[in-house]
Formats: structure tokens, C-alpha cells, sequence
């Protein structure tokens, strides 16, 4: 279910469930997911096919995937396991995406989810987690978006600091074989590498987020460094009051504004003076996907008049 804090945003909603859960994904899957969470409805049946546009979805993340990546991202999705325990006891083994078909020479992915998995977007009344789609989308590491993820569980609680164990963590990420008990990090340096310091890098520098750690050793007996047993994290919440100002910098989205949403370069040029990044790209999304269901003929009109000009 998307919703939105303000105008500016779009807000991704999930269940703490799926936050906390143990599973495997890629980046570009983890973003294929998110392009699905921005319009998945209440009142969407169970049937429901999802719209994802590889051309949108680079244009939102700056990236460059070629179309074989995103076969084998889907292919991926349909089989990656969900697991976690549920509110009533109940131990719950799921996928994500039920399945993906290529619209020929489209660029566009239709999604089906789960039916298990749908609740748990939808039918939030408490416990779930928010957070902004065009920041996790521009995270590029799975590890930060997965820790963005959990980070934003705790952003509007009144106690921001919080132990988690550092074995549930590695589970949580699938960083232990399930079958054979090998550790991918075993050494915590290797994991403090490899995981925690290139999120620390990427959610501290381009999220409404921040947070330090500290590692807590265990009671080991004898002598010797402990082994690290839990992380205790701090975090630390910023809303987002950065907006626009022309210059070479925003120069790919006045790119995107006048090219493909084909504004004059004086409009495209107000509405990176006068909103936010989060902001233009969301409106650009809605009018992407209308002009998609063909409720849009003259995109250039209907952009002008959804940015007031």
C-alpha cells in the first residue's frame, strides 16, 4: 500500500513482520519490490497485475540494467523464501512475486505477488514499518536497503536505541547456510567490512536516516578477545527539507523533464527551483503510469499542469 506523508513523499508501508523476517534478495530485486509496494491498493484484488517499467525504474535510480538482469532478478523473486514467525505463534514460509511476464518490446514487467504476502502490505494497523521509496530505491547496496529497512522500524519510536543480536542479524540476512551452519562473515571484522560500514557510508549520507553502532562482546571465559554477541545502534531521523536549485548537478533530471515529459526548458527549470527531487520524481511516476494505462494522450500538457504551470 503507498501512502503519502506529504505531497513530496512517497511513503512504502510493510509489515514489521516482513521487516524482521529471513530472506535472500539482490538490490535490483529489492527495487523491482519497491516499484510493486508504490501502487499496491487496499482495495487491489487478489488478481491484481502490478506495471514495473525497467526504463522508469533506471531513469529513479540512475542506473544503467540490462534487460537479461532484470529476467534473472524476476526469475529470482519467484523462487526467494520469506520466512518468519508470526504474531500468533504461527511460523510462516512464503515467496514474494508469484509471477513476472515481459510485455513485448514495452519495457514493462507485469507483476502478480503472493496471496500470503499481500496482508502484509495492506492490512496495517499496527506494527508495521515506512519508509521512502526514492531513498531506498537509491541505495545501492541490498545490506544498506535491508538496514534502512529495519532502521526506519524504530525511527518514530520514543527509545531510538536498541540491541539486536548479531547472529538473528546474519539470519535475518541469510549471511548463515541453513543446511550447513557456515557463516559467510564468521570474523566480525569481515562482517563489520563487507555489511555494516558500507551501509553506515550509504544510509548516513543519503537517507532521512543516521546511525552509529556499538559492539557488545559476550562473556566468553579465558583470556583473548570475547567474540562480538550484539550490536546496540542508535538511530537518528531527519525529515528531508532539501529542494532543488538549478545547476549542472540536477542536470540529468532536467534532462528527464524536458525530453521525455517534453516541458520547455523555462518550466522544467521553476520545477526544479520549486520542489523536492522526491517530489518531481513521484509526480513523474503517476504521469508515467497514466500515460501507460493510455489515460494520458498529450503528456507534455498534462505534466505542465500537474507541476501548476
Amino acid at each position: 500500500m503507498t501512502q503519502t506523508d506529504t505531497p513530496q513523499e512517497v511513503t512504502l508501508w510493510q509489515s514489521n513482520f516482513i521487516t524482521s523476517a529471513k530472506y535472500e534478495m539482490s538490490a535490483l530485486e529489492k527495487n523491482i519490490i519497491y516499484m510493486v509496494m508504490a501502487q499496491i491498493r487496499k482495495e487491489d484484488t487478489a488478481e491484481k497485475v502490478y506495471l514495473v517499467s525497467a526504463k522508469e525504474l533506471m531513469l529513479l535510480t540512475g542506473s544503467e540494467v540490462k534487460y537479461a538482469d532484470f529476467q534473472k532478478a524476476t526469475a529470482k523473486l519467484i523462487t526467494r523464501l520469506l520466512q518468519g514467525t508470526l504474531a500468533n505463534g504461527n511460523f510462516l514460509q512464503t515467496t514474494f512475486v508469484s509471477s513476472a511476464e515481459y510485455l513485448k518490446g514495452q519495457g514493462l514487467i507485469e507483476i502478480t505477488i503472493s496471496p500470503k504476502i499481500r496482508p502484509f502490505y495492506i492490512d496495517l494497523k499496527r506494527e508495521f514499518t515506512t519508509f521512502q521509496l526514492n531513498i531506498a530505491l537509491n541505495l545501492h547496496t541490498v545490506y544498506a536497503k535491508r538496514l534502512y529497512e529495519i532502521f526506519s522500524m524504530y525511527k518514530n519510536m520514543k527509545d531510538k536505541t536498541f540491541t539486536i543480536n548479531l547472529l538473528d542479524l546474519k539470519q535475518r540476512l541469510l549471511l548463515i547456510d541453513e543446511k550447513t551452519g557456515r557463516d559467510k562473515y564468521e570474523k566480525f571484522t569481515h562482517f563489520k567490512k563487507a555489511v555494516l560500514d558500507p551501509a553506515e557510508r550509504e544510509i548516513n549520507t543519503k537517507s532521512d536516516i543516521s546511525f552509529s553502532y556499538v559492539a557488545i562482546e559476550g562473556n566468553k571465559a579465558g583470556r583473548g578477545r570475547k567474540p562480538v554477541e550484539q550490536l546496540e545502534f542508535t538511530v537518528t531521523y531527519t525529515e528531508p527539507i532539501e529542494r532543488y536549485s538549478f545547476d549542472d548537478h540536477n542536470l540529468p533530471l532536467f534532462t528527464r523533464l524536458t525530453t521525455q515529459f517534453n516541458l520547455r526548458k523555462d518550466q522544467a527549470t521553476k520545477i526544479l527551483e520549486n520542489f523536492q527531487p522526491i517530489e518531481i520524481n513521484k509526480m513523474l511516476y503517476d504521469i508515467h503510469l497514466k500515460v501507460i494505462n493510455k489515460e494520458v494522450t498529450n503528456i507534455g500538457a498534462y505534466t505542465a499542469k500537474a507541476f501548476g504551470f
